[in-house]
């Protein structure tokens, strides 16, 4: 062994417990601004908008006049039975409880007036949700709940139902402040499960799930921070971030004691192994941590204000993933020593097996008809990407955001059951004194404008509230949104349009802008590194299209799996972070077993070094998918319907990835395409007499396969 190797293992002797200590120091320290990343959470509008929209502008005007955050939450009260209201709708004694409870809540705020629907069934006021809380999740949360107790009693009392709905409600119901810890206790054990099954040892599993633990606390604080300095984080960030370092850090883990379990077996001295295998996995974990954030950091680009911050929280979290195990959990194996990994304790001079007789027996068969095992997988792929067909955005945030079940679903479908379809969502004109009458008259005379009534005076402008005739949220609603917006440049320059139904197009406009840019971009951006990894250009190609295909299979089943639960479309932002995260997950399995492949074709050429790359890697990437998979579940079972289906689609497209593309695909086309496949770089063949050396049933090549780099 070299003097420099020799250096390397007595400082990790050295630095074992200073390294344990400065952790434990460190995650006390940081404890409290991680805890506290959920009071700073943003859902509201301006979360998801671009902030030069005119809806945030509006937004931001309402807000400067009540000097906090305003929201609408609409209380609709329906008859529970037939007994308290008649043929005719609600009775007197019916109608007096609904007075009742309205002044309920105007001991809370302020409520319109009580606007009984045309049928006289139903009867409705709004509340103005305002707070000078600097979380909109904790505003919403306390303020419907307070509203939902207040009506609650004497609308029971008449036998009447009270629902409340509207944007307020719906960011409520969809998760509020009280899920953070629930989520990550969901993650842990979920987490440990699978780590346990994978390790098969009592102890072993509960070390990376530390080092993972220690990354989520190091990576939470620093969204705080982040968040405290102007960067947007969403609820949906926040939660895609708990599980995402936590199935990146538990992949990082697999890697690094997989190959120090090997080196064990070569070195007496535990230290020693874990320098080799530090050496030996640090290129290819730093090539993949590497590859996650340049994705991430692509994010910057984005208009919406959510999906920009998501990108610089996203890349903090997979260094703090990185760091975390590649610091605290050596130093904890270290301590622990080699009975951490009991019963199957690995020995100093007695050799393992290496690879696995699964994926040995998988690339036997691929190699013998690599055209047809390519041909049926994209065959597969395809008719997986033919559930695209059933996907759909949704404009509505009430049906899009929380399931049917919810109070803010149920009270939404009373009002479009009871009153005017525009009713749903009302659309806000502010315009300067000098324009106000131009601007009404405009868009009274915009087409499907139902009606229109002057509102109160925002921060120097005249409102105005404009009701649809047609469904605010529909083609149809959009439509109606352009064209008053033209017509108002006309007729009044100076007026803005917001309110529910232009949020949703600006959100929608932004979504597709990013769309064309984002996508383009990552991938460049995943080819360049890979290619600079691989020092080649058609396996980087190879792996970028199998990438996006399998992407679009995975969204395709995801879209179908949605359809199954009953979700009522999605937000046109959501497909993005979809994309980003399987995209940029995917890339990790890519590495390790493109990685893999280059090192073993050097030596036995390509089509025997991407059987041994796979037989070597098969089980550490199954492993690694099924360990992120499983943290993302946590995600489908999460009360917003946004969450749960960022959820779904990563779990569905890591299995398709896992199984299928990394595992399948990508071998049998290296081994269809040959020594082609490393083009422009020189032919991969090894030795002569190496190159038609195969893997034996048992694995067994001798010090070769210790040699082996992951």
């Amino acid at each position: 062994m070299s003097a420099d190797r020799d250096r390397l293992g007595v400082w990790l002797r050295r630095l074992r417990w200073p390294v344990l200590v400065a952790w434990v120091l460190l995650v006390l320290l940081l404890s409290h601004a991680s805890s506290g990343l959920s009071q700073v959470l943003n859902n509201g509008p301006q979360a998801f908008l671009p902030a030069s929209a005119a809806s945030t502008r509006v937004v931001e005007l309402e807000q400067g006049t009540s000097g906090a955050a305003s929201d609408q939450a609409t209380v609709v009260m329906v008859r529970r039975g037939g007994s308290v209201l008649g043929t005719g709708g609600l009775t007197a004694a019916a109608s007096a409880r609904a007075a009742v409870a309205r002044l309920h809540v105007a001991g809370l705020t302020a409520p319109g007036p009580l606007i009984p629907s045309r049928d006289g069934k139903a009867a409705q006021f709004t509340v103005s949700v305002t707070s000078t809380t600097k979380t909109s999740a904790q505003r919403d949360t306390t303020a419907v709940k307070a509203v939902r107790g207040a009506v609650t009693g004497p609308a029971a009392a008449a036998g009447l139902q009270a629902e409340v709905t509207g944007t307020a409600a719906t960011n409520a119901d969809s998760g509020g402040t009280g899920n953070s810890t629930v989520l990550l206790l969901r993650a842990v054990l979920i987490l440990a499960v699978i780590l346990l099954l994978v390790y098969r040892s009592p102890v072993l599993f509960l070390l990376p799930l530390i080092g993972s633990l220690g990354a989520v606390t190091a990576a939470k604080a620093a969204a705080h921070g982040m968040a405290n300095a102007g960067l947007t984080v969403s609820t949906l960030s926040s939660s895609i971030l708990v599980v995402l370092v936590l199935g990146a850090a538990s992949d990082y883990a697999l890697l690094l004691i997989h190959r120090y379990r090997d080196e064990l077996r070569q070195h007496a001295r535990k230290e020693d192994a874990m320098a080799q295998a530090l050496r030996k996995v640090m290129p290819t974990l730093l090539a993949s941590a590497g590859t996650i954030t340049a994705g991430m950091v692509c994010l910057l680009a984005a208009q919406s204000a959510s999906l920009h911050g998501l990108g610089p929280i996203g890349a903090v979290g997979i260094v703090c993933a990185l760091i975390a195990q590649v610091t605290l959990l050596p130093a904890l194996l270290l301590v622990c020593g080699r009975w951490v990994f009991w019963p199957q304790v690995p020995r100093h001079g007695r050799p393992g097996r290496e690879d696995s007789r699964v994926w040995s027996w998988v690339g036997s068969q691929t190699s013998r008809r690599p055209a047809w095992t390519a041909a049926i997988s994209v065959v597969l792929l395809a008719a997986a990407c033919a559930g695209l067909a059933v996907f759909y955005t949704n404009g509505d945030p009430v049906s899009s955001s929380v399931k049917t079940t919810t109070g803010s679903a149920i009270g939404e479908h009373l009002l479009i059951e009871h009153y005017p379809i525009g009713d749903i969502g009302p659309v806000t004109i502010l315009a300067p004194p000098a324009q106000a009458r131009a601007a009404a008259l405009a868009a009274s005379h915009s087409t499907d404008v139902a009606s229109l009534s002057q509102g109160a005076p925002a921060a120097g402008y005249e409102s105005a509230t404009v009701i649809l005739s047609v469904s605010p949220y529909s083609t149809a609603g959009t439509s109606a949104i352009q064209t008053l917006r033209q017509n108002l440049a006309r007729a009044a320059p100076g007026a803005l349009v917001g309110g529910g139904p232009a949020i949703q197009y600006d959100i929608a406009t932004a979504a597709h802008r990013d769309t064309l840019l984002l996508i383009p971009l990552v991938l460049l951006v995943i080819l360049i590194i890979i290619a600079v990894l691989l020092r080649a250009i058609v396996a980087p190609l190879v792996l970028v299209v199998t990438t996006a295909l399998s992407f679009g299979a995975s969204f395709g089943l995801a879209s179908l799996a949605w359809r199954g639960l009953g979700f009522k479309g999605t937000e046109a932002q959501l497909p993005l972070y979809i994309f980003i995260f399987l995209v940029a997950l995917g890339v990790d399995y890519n590495i390790f077993l493109s990685a893999r492949i280059r090192e073993e074709s050097r030596r036995d050429g390509t089509r025997e070094g991407t059987l041994r790359g796979l037989a070597v890697t098969g089980g550490v990437i199954t492993a690694a998918g099924f360990v992120m998979a499983g943290t993302f579940l946590v995600l489908a079972v999460q009360p917003s319907v946004l969450v749960a289906e960022v959820g779904i689609a990563v779990v569905i497209g890591l299995l398709v990835d896992t199984l299928l593309v990394r595992t399948i695909l990508v071998p049998a086309s290296f081994v269809l395409i040959g020594e082609r496949v490393w083009w422009p770089g020189r032919s991969a063949v090894g030795t002569p007499g190496q190159a038609g050396r195969a893997i034996s049933p048992e694995g067994a090549t001798g010090d070769r396969d210790r040699r082996a780099t992951l």
